[in-house]
């Protein structure tokens, strides 16, 4: 399933978007944007909260003003230009009815008995972490959110749980006729054009903001292995042995990135080499890269072929959301729902 998001109140910084599905409670969007260390530490019961802290309650269970707030938040990410009164009231007014959605299928899945095993939990917090990249620097919006380890770890259980009854119970197995996905693909022409893209693989060496003489000693460390490669070392044996980028582990093979996906200097230069050219140190925000660049595509129209499984994707989560959407509609007319959000408050 596709859980239910979150947003904020009025968008606070810019903050990186996650690499998974969102699926209830505070965390069905933590969960997507980050990652925390594995967390071992036993969920606690929850306190006693205080009424204004309350946006809506659902069969009496609070939804919290906390993750309302982080929320909208999350729904501005990134955004450079302020947001107008109206905007900001319709995402509010969504983010709400969201977060009352996602907790009747909580609440539905808990009395249907659904239940994740403890070493599922822990997988899902160790996949965000490595799809995350910086357990450091989730760390620091967590405690800067007011959000303990226990509660990031309950919440990812909450996502699973949900998302398991959704799978199991709601959304069922959907199929798709290939005579669908032909349709979708003749129909819609402008979504089958491929931008230019190239394939990028990178050795990256962290060095976030700090004292001069860490980045100094990053530096170090990424001009002594493209000292190696030039000596022979090869590419992907050096990403292994040495990246600190998320795709280390294939090798430093990032797939095809389009233009706006990387960091401008990393990106420029991509779009200047010639297939099997390797770089020399590209330096950013973040850190010091070397990239390897191989085959390069033009903007053009995507095979059906190729095509085939995004369609087959995108079709199947608009069904699910239909589906997912009609349950909850019909649990909702039998729900006792009060919100509790006035106005700007």
């Amino acid at each position: 399933m596709r859980p239910i998001e979150r947003s904020s109140g009025v968008p606070r910084g810019r903050l990186r978007p996650a690499p998974c599905d969102p699926g209830g409670g505070l965390l069905g969007l933590l969960v997507c944007l980050a990652v925390l260390p594995a967390v071992r530490a036993a969920e606690a019961p929850p306190a006693p909260v205080a009424a204004a802290e309350i946006v809506a309650r659902v069969n009496g269970q609070p939804v919290l003003r906390r993750d309302f707030d982080l929320a909208v938040q999350l729904q501005f990410q990134g955004r450079a230009a302020g947001v107008g009164h109206a905007e900001l009231k319709a995402v509010r007014e969504k983010v709400l009815e969201k977060l009352i959605d996602n907790e009747i299928l909580f609440q539905r899945a808990s009395s249907r008995g659904t239940k994740v095993a403890d070493k599922e939990v822990d997988a899902e917090a160790e996949r965000i972490q490595s799809a995350w990249g910086s357990g450091e620097a989730f760390s620091a919006f967590l405690r800067d959110s007011g959000i303990s380890a226990a509660e990031f770890r309950g919440q990812v259980r909450r996502t699973l749980v949900v998302t398991r009854f959704v799978d199991e119970e709601v959304a069922g197995d959907l199929k798709l006729e290939e005579a669908d996905l032909r349709r979708y693909y003749d129909q819609n022409p402008k979504e089958m054009i491929r931008p230019e893209s190239v394939r990028l693989s990178q050795i990256m060496v962290r060095a976030p903001a700090g004292p001069p003489g860490e980045r100094a000693q990053a530096r170090q460390r990424i001009e002594s292995i493209l000292k190696e490669l030039h000596s022979g070392l090869d590419f992907a044996d050096a990403a292994r042995k040495y990246s600190d980028g998320p795709e280390a582990g294939r090798g430093g093979d990032a797939g095809f990135v389009t233009r706006g996906s990387r960091p401008p200097p990393v990106e420029r230069a991509a779009f200047q080499m010639q297939p099997g050219e390797t770089s020399d140190i590209i330096e950013t925000r973040v850190g010091f890269h070397i990239i390897r660049v191989g085959e390069q595509r033009p903007e053009g129209p995507v095979p059906f072929e190729e095509a085939r499984e995004r369609i087959r994707a995108r079709l199947t989560a608009r069904e699910r959301e239909e589906k997912i959407g009609d349950y909850v509609a019909g649990l909702k007319e039998k729900a006792r729902v009060e919100r509790l959000l006035r106005g700007g408050s």
